[in-house]
């Protein structure tokens, strides 16, 4: 695929452009042509859209064009324009190789990139929901999504801020970065000082997302004073990442991490093998870095899975300027100490990605046991599934396993983070379980990474299982009180416990949500007997 074939400009949008280039002089910082929104931003005037009680503009540059020269190097901000840029449609996804097709399990099959997504290295924008562009003071949202740190974009359906920015009152941001090789190779070790920090530079695309948002976000209602990150799986792993990052520091005031409690990140040694089996993938040396920046994007994804084998995913490297120390190991980090955070997992993350697997259904006890072998030291294993067998008596072997891998991983950590958040005494950390039951085969339920996403959004014909209306609602207003306030106390959940290592208080988030202590402390117990997956030295690949 080449960088020409990545771009698709409608037809429709260059007339709208023509059309309106002789009124954007006059217009002021906000106006309506006709039922269109125009907004002014400190780089241009932006012609945005509108819909069910909401302004909306997508695709909206926040930095330049990576590609060429600018490859593995820090962003940059965009470039001013004249007249009035139509935001009409979401822009480019960051390049990402092979992962674009959904898995049929989440909300449906819906395409976890937008549906008719493009690809480009010039892939930094971002989506504002908003209900009013005045000079009201609402609070911001800014998501970050999901993929790990290999795919995805802000542009899914899942992510769609209308019902969230309407039914709350707030205004929602959506971003994409660069991602995967583009976002995350290290080359500080092989290429030099020019190159310290591109492990980071990812990252660093949110945070000059962020930026943007500060000095612009009032323009759309928002307050730059008021702004929440939150992410999902591989977005909850930025949003752990971010609160160690120093470049980031003041740009937000809440954090919300769903099902991605990131404990640490590479090591610089990992890091570099990565990159020399990248390069040596490609023939390239390491003083032919100029040859790495004139390849097209696809020669580079095609060499991503020789690099990442043994190796996990690219994703950025401790020691890096900037991100000095791992993001929640040993400790919560002191930087963002004053920050709340909402921190949660769902009850069976696992039957994600192994619950479509037929062979997994099937599989008996003999096989859940070598499955979790790969989990937990060999010689506990025995004893981790009979101790699922005894709490969960009722459960066919797979679901076990389901239970059990999600505990070992997701949950552990999310109890970690939550915990050493808490201990640095600062600010609040509210842990959640989300229980809401799914279909799954033969009469089983399940409940899957991701499926939070659709009831925070307030999406719930996105949403699996029966009459999921009455908690999308109430996890929807629950996030949004945690961007007004720091804390996600409403009147429907009553009061929201903070998280501490005494009573461990939890809010189960289900058909009737309740607040519980140490809920699956013995699990819990059993799987820090091992401690977290991530002290492993390289990422532990899936189930």
């Amino acid at each position: 695929m080449s960088e020409s074939s990545h771009r698709r400009v409608s037809r429709r949008a260059l007339l709208q452009s023509a059309a309106f280039a002789s009124v954007a002089v006059s217009l002021p910082r906000f106006a309506r042509a006709g039922n269109e929104p125009i907004v002014e931003v400190a780089s241009g005037k932006l012609r945005g859209a509108s819909g069910d009680g909401v302004l909306i503009f997508k695709g909206v540059p926040y930095g330049s064009s990576t590609a060429g020269e600018h490859r593995f190097k820090p962003p940059r901000p965009v470039a001013a324009w004249t007249g009035v840029r139509d935001a009409l449609a979401y822009g480019h996804a960051a390049p990402q190789g092979n992962s674009l097709t959904p898995p049929p399990s989440r909300g449906g099959g819906i395409s976890l990139v937008g549906e008719g997504a493009t690809f480009s290295e010039d892939c930094l924008c971002l989506n504002v929901w908003t209900p009013a562009a005045d000079s009201a003071k609402r609070p911001v949202l800014v998501w970050l999504h999901g993929g790990g740190f290999a795919s995805g974009s802000g542009a899914s359906a899942l992510y769609d801020g209308t019902n969230m920015a309407r039914t709350q009152d707030v205004v929602v941001v959506t971003i994409n970065h660069r991602l995967n090789v583009f976002g995350h190779l290290d080359l500080s070790q092989v290429a030099g000082r020019d190159y310290a920090d591109s492990a980071s530079v990812g990252l660093l695309d949110a945070i000059l997302a962020l930026r943007w948002v500060k000095g612009n976000i009032a323009r759309f209602g928002g307050d730059p004073g008021c702004v929440t990150i939150f992410g999902e799986s591989g977005g909850g792993r930025k949003v752990s990442v971010l609160m160690a990052m120093p470049a980031a520091q003041g740009l937000f005031h809440r954090a919300v991490v769903e099902s991605g409690s990131a404990l640490r990140m590479d090591s610089a040694a990992v890091a570099a093998e990565r990159a020399n089996k990248f390069l040596a993938a490609l023939d390239i040396k390491s003083n032919q870095i100029d040859q790495l920046l004139a390849l097209p994007a696809d020669a580079l994804l095609a060499a991503v899975g020789k690099a990442t084998e043994g190796t996990g995913q690219f994703r950025p490297t401790t020691g890096a300027p900037s991100l000095p120390a791992h993001p929640f190991d040993p400790q919560a980090p002191a930087i963002s100490a004053g920050i709340p955070m909402l921190i949660g997992t769902n009850l069976t993350e696992a039957s994600y990605a192994l619950g479509r697997d037929p062979k997994v259904l099937a599989l008996d006890k003999a096989g859940v046991l070598e499955r979790i072998k790969r989990a937990v030291p060999e010689k506990d294993a025995a004893n981790v599934l009979a101790t699922y067998e005894r709490l969960y008596p009722e459960l066919a072997p797979s679901d076990l396993l389901f239970r059990a891998i999600t505990d070992r991983g997701y949950f552990l950590d999310s109890t970690i983070q939550a915990e050493r958040k808490a201990a640095l005494g600062r600010a609040p950390a509210f842990l959640y379980s989300f229980y809401w039951q799914q279909p799954l085969a033969a009469g089983r339920t399940h409940v899957p990474h991701g499926s939070e996403i659709a009831f925070v959004f307030n999406n719930v014909h996105l949403a699996r299982g029966e009459n999921p209306q009455a908690l999308a609602a109430t996890m929807c207003a629950a996030w949004a009180a945690f961007a007004r306030t720091g804390n996600p106390s409403t009147a429907a959940l009553g009061k929201w416990v903070p998280y501490d290592a005494t009573n461990r208080p939890t809010m189960i988030l289900d058909r009737e949500s309740r607040m519980q202590n140490d809920p699956r402390g013995e699990q819990r117990k059993l799987m820090l007997a091992f401690g977290s997956q991530q002290y492993a030295a390289r990422e532990v690949a899936p189930m």
